[in-house]
């Protein structure tokens, strides 16, 4: 899989993280893409199925930000002090990821998991 630019993703995604987070969190979201299809994208594709990739990666990129910058505080009160924090990652955020990615992939079938 070719790796997606910042360029791509500020013009064309219309992403709003600064390079240096994109390029953090885009080491995640290409590795995250390559894992829920498998490894199966082929260096050669169609540009619409090489387009939709890209996209997923960009998604997952800015999801992969909005959760690695909580502060782990899911719920704060002031008077009470009482403070209630998140759980890490689980099933949810992990579904979340899936969901994001799910969109732009739904239609290549790179997320297929029978054999072919």
């Amino acid at each position: 899989m070719d790796a997606v630019s910042y360029e791509f993703y500020r013009d064309t995604y219309h992403g709003e993280l600064t390079q240096a987070a994109f390029e953090h969190a885009r080491v995640f979201a290409e590795a995250y893409v390559d894992d829920i299809t498998m490894g199966r994208i082929p260096d050669e594709l169609e540009e619409s199925v090489a387009l939709r990739i890209r996209l997923a990666v960009c998604a997952v990129a800015d999801l992969y930000d909005l959760t690695s910058s909580r502060t782990g505080i899911a719920a704060e009160t002031n008077d009470g002090i009482s403070v209630t924090y998140e759980s890490g990652t689980g099933r949810s955020e992990e579904r979340a990821f899936y969901n994001t990615a799910a969109v732009y992939l739904a239609q290549t079938g790179l997320l297929y998991r029978g054999v072919c």
